[in-house]
């Protein structure tokens, strides 16, 4: 539960050992590369490397996406075609793909030769399909085109016409006495035969294209349906060209792997050339200023001098009070809700770091909201088995996790409550004195406590308690980090004092509901007490006339609280529904109406309990997720938090495809 401590390197050395020191430092992922561009030195740009970097790792990935695609429609069902992103490789074999580029590039030339013969084969069958639709008009004429040309004294012209206009241009035609036939139509058009006296040709003319007549000129020794076969022929012999084009192309479907370690070692080329930006140069040196973790400049060092014995190094740790990026400590447990508060922002580099308090919390309140044991195990079998499939560190890993740990508290609240995918197991087999017991304390709707004569769920008092004290909590976390920067007095009358009357407030409302005279006098008397030092003190930090407007604006303050801690009755809400939910498809529906129908309803019971759960879990846990957060970002974090900190970003670790099996982090984790 810590922010690790930076320090800032400066590094110079000879412009001949930089490609090597950088790749010792991405090896390291330890230092996050900054701007040197204060010093007075000269800087040369590299953003030209870096265009031609990206233009060349865009043709490798292209040329893997349509090897990929290749592969994939000429394999068998079930054929697993390349490699998965997420694959691990050996630092040793990630540069050493460099030397691979000469058979990369044969790759990239031979695909990219493929994919533009395939590209022309596209564009010729197009040209040959309009051509077939050009002359399927005509396949009701079974004779050649030579045979209807002109002859001495006789026009005969060939072509189409709209299919609903036909019949009225064949009696506009013998009306002129022009001798016309209309054939069988298809796709919507007439194939028509026109002949008449070339002295006649004007008002035949004229008569056709009133009609919309369209001429097809062809005196080939063929008929259409000729034409067609052969033009079938053409596209054929093309489609089969394009199909052995597509196998070469699926051949090097075993060199995916080999294109995507490629393509990463791009990308980090690309992001070398966009660190030489950053630095302060001579002819002949170069300056480097690089954020790199306290605790690992020894390593860093050692990594350098594994390059060069001609490097001048200097590490300056960064004072809490001015910028660095942040880089959390935690176990690993806790490591994975830093996905959670990174949602919302990381801690800044001075601040104290929520993690490991807020993840008790958070699978806490989920296990509140979720109280099912049913629910709960398939929140922990399932996030576990999910994370299991994913690369460890991700996003989607630690979500994954982070739901399996709310699991956990769900299984134990849901035994609580008796909940089992809302059957009511406990009640059902321990008795009377049981039900007795969880009807006067752990029903959500009938168990009711008495709080100044006002009859309230006991569990929604409980859940207001909860959020109480970690608002009480998140006050002594503030009393710390305030300790931290040696504001003494800050801390105690900022953050002690209020704690006090938070967690007083609790004992006086607990000594109210069950009657205990002394609680709730000695309870209220503390709280009282510690809100108004509280407010008279709330100055203590100010200057001037904030001194004295501070306690007033401190007192409507309170207002604040108690809209903090009502808050968390969405927890008591939260639960109630889902159980309710819970209850009636596996309760009144399940068992109450398909049961007593026999083996049938039996079954149909069966799936209805299992899809209507899973139904109520998925909804419930998204609400859990956004509630959750919700009282945590809010009602948590308000009372201390400082976000708007820069993630830790080391150089040289962005990769798409591959992850080092050396893992590269086991610098920082040391």
């Amino acid at each position: 539960m810590a922010v690790a401590e930076m320090s800032v390197l400066t590094l110079v050395a000879l412009e001949k050992d930089k490609s090597a020191i950088l790749d010792e430092l991405q090896k390291c992922g330890a230092a996050q590369i900054r701007s040197a561009k204060e010093y007075a030195l000269t800087t040369r740009g590299s953003a030209a490397g870096t265009e031609s970097l990206a233009a060349e790792r865009e043709r490798v990935e292209k040329a893997t996406a349509i090897i990929y695609a290749a592969a994939e429609s000429l394999a068998k069902k079930g054929e697993k075609i390349g490699v998965k992103d997420g694959f691990g490789v050996t630092a040793a074999e990630f540069f050493a793909s460099e030397n691979n580029s000469e058979k990369i590039f044969e790759i990239l030339k031979s695909v990219e030769s493929s994919e533009a013969k395939i590209a022309e084969i596209h564009s010729e069958i197009s040209a040959l399909k309009t051509k077939k639709a050009e002359y399927s008009a005509f396949k009701p004429i079974n004779l050649k085109f030579s045979a209807l040309a002109d002859t001495a004294y006789s026009c005969v012209r060939v072509g189409t016409v709209g299919a609903e206009k036909s019949e009225s241009l064949a009696l506009a035609a013998s009306e002129a006495g022009v001798a016309l036939e209309v054939f069988e139509k298809v796709g919507g058009l007439a194939a028509v035969v026109a002949v008449y006296l070339k002295s006649d040709e004007k008002t035949a003319e004229d008569i056709l294209s009133s009609f919309g007549f369209k001429r097809f000129i062809c005196d080939g020794e063929y008929t259409a349906k000729d034409k067609i076969a052969e033009l079938d022929f053409r596209q054929n012999a093309l489609k089969r060209q394009e199909k052995e084009l597509i196998s070469s192309e699926a051949k090097y479907a075993e060199d995916i792997r080999d294109l995507k370690i490629y393509s990463d070692y791009l990308a980090f080329s690309g992001e070398k050339a966009e660190a030489e930006e950053q630095f302060g140069k001579t002819e002949t040196a170069f300056l480097l200023e690089a954020y790199v973790p306290t605790e690992s400049a020894d390593a860093v060092s050692a990594a350098v001098k594994n390059v060069t014995d001609a490097a001048a190094m200097e590490f300056k740790t960064v004072p809490r009070d001015e910028f660095a990026p942040t880089l959390t400590k935690n176990g690993k447990v806790v490591s994975n809700f830093e996905a959670v508060t990174n949602l919302y922002s990381s801690p800044a580099y001075g601040a104290l770091d929520p993690n490991a308090v807020m993840s008790f919390f958070f699978s806490l309140f989920m296990g509140v909201i979720m109280a099912d044991v049913g629910y709960g195990l398939l929140m922990l079998v399932g996030g576990f088995l999910f994370a299991a499939k994913q690369r460890a560190g991700t996003t989607l890993y630690r979500m994954a996790k982070v739901f399996a740990f709310g699991g956990i508290f769900a299984v134990i609240f849901g035994a609580v409550f008796d909940s089992w995918l809302g059957f009511p197991l406990l009640r059902n087999n321990l008795g009377e004195a049981y039900n007795a017991f969880y009807a006067a304390h752990l029903d959500q709707i009938s168990a009711m406590t008495s709080v100044a004569g006002i009859n309230v769920p006991s569990i929604l008092m409980w859940c207001l308690a909860l959020g109480t004290a970690q608002i009480g909590v998140g006050l002594l976390l503030k009393a710390a980090q305030s300790f931290s920067r040696r504001k003494y007095l800050e801390g105690v009358f900022d953050g002690i004092v209020w704690a006090i009357a938070m967690f007083a407030l609790i004992v006086f409302v607990f000594g109210m509901a069950t009657g205990n005279s002394s609680l709730s006098t000695y309870g209220g008397y503390v709280a009282v007490g510690a809100l108004a030092v509280g407010i008279l003190t709330s100055g203590i930090g100010e200057k001037g006339a904030g001194k004295i407007i501070k306690p007033f604006t401190s007192l409507y303050g309170l207002i604040n609280y108690v809209s903090d801690i009502l808050s968390y009755a969405r927890l008591y809400g939260l639960m109630l529904s889902g159980a309710q939910i819970a209850s009636i498809f596996t309760n009144t529906l399940a068992i109450g109406m398909l049961f007593p129908l026999g083996f049938g309803g039996k079954i149909a019971g069966v799936v209805l309990i299992v899809v209507g759960n899973l139904f109520n879990l998925a909804i419930n846990l998204l609400g859990a997720y956004i509630h959750d957060a919700r009282l945590q970002y809010v009602e948590f974090y308000g009372k201390f938090y400082e976000g708007e900190g820069e993630l830790f970003s080391p150089f040289g670790l962005k990769r798409e495809h591959l992850y080092f099996k050396a893992d590269n982090q086991a610098v920082l984790n040391k």
